[in-house]
């Protein structure tokens, strides 16, 4: 019988595409369109290791442009994976063997760095001392992304967001200054 999951010890790199992204800042709602990727290694699920496989994130990096504003440069906003992901959360579960059928649950956490937050600050209309660098902020949550696929690895599938992605200070994690509600990301292999 052919297994339809992929083999343990493969890693697999793949594109993310998340047009028309909705993100608030403050009281203000910017739109990006996040590109970049996310490589991700088969480890063996010891939960059920016959019908899913862990998927632990060895890297993962988007980025988006907010346009310049008339007298403010334009801004990059990237979010780029915290650091090695020690505990593999994320999950692909083989539900139905004909027709091929997989649930895959991404969890995620990462920082987002906004390189010239002064700008988009006072364009969102916060007021408060701007930092001259780069704003680094972290998921309060961990983000879930959830995607059912016929085939995997995925080939231009639309992953959604299971409750929305808060962005903090790492020093101040009660306040929310980034919020997306959704966040579509289309990801296929390369």
């Amino acid at each position: 019988m052919l297994n339809l999951l992929p083999k343990i010890g493969v890693e697999i790199p793949c594109s993310c595409l998340a047009l028309n992204t909705p993100m608030t800042i403050g009281t203000s709602l910017f739109t990006l369109d996040f590109k970049g990727g996310i490589k991700i290694r088969v480890e063996v699920n010891p939960n059920e290791p016959l019908n899913s496989v862990r998927l632990r994130v060895v890297g993962h990096k988007i980025s988006a442009e907010l346009p310049a504003n008339g007298t403010e440069d334009a801004t990059t906003v990237t979010i780029e994976q915290n650091d090695l992901d020690i505990d593999a959360k994320s999950v692909l579960r083989l539900i139905s063997k004909f027709p091929p059928k997989f649930e895959q649950l991404m969890v995620l956490s990462f920082t987002m760095t906004i390189d010239n937050p002064g700008a988009v600050l006072r364009n969102a209309g916060i007021q408060a001392t701007v930092p001259s660098e780069p704003l680094v902020l972290s998921t309060k949550n961990p983000v879930q992304l959830t995607s059912k696929l016929t085939k995997f690895p995925p080939k231009g599938d639309i992953y959604k967001l299971t409750t929305p992605m808060e962005l903090v200070l790492p020093d101040n994690p009660d306040t929310t200054i980034v919020r997306i509600d959704q966040f579509p990301v289309k990801v296929g292999t390369l």
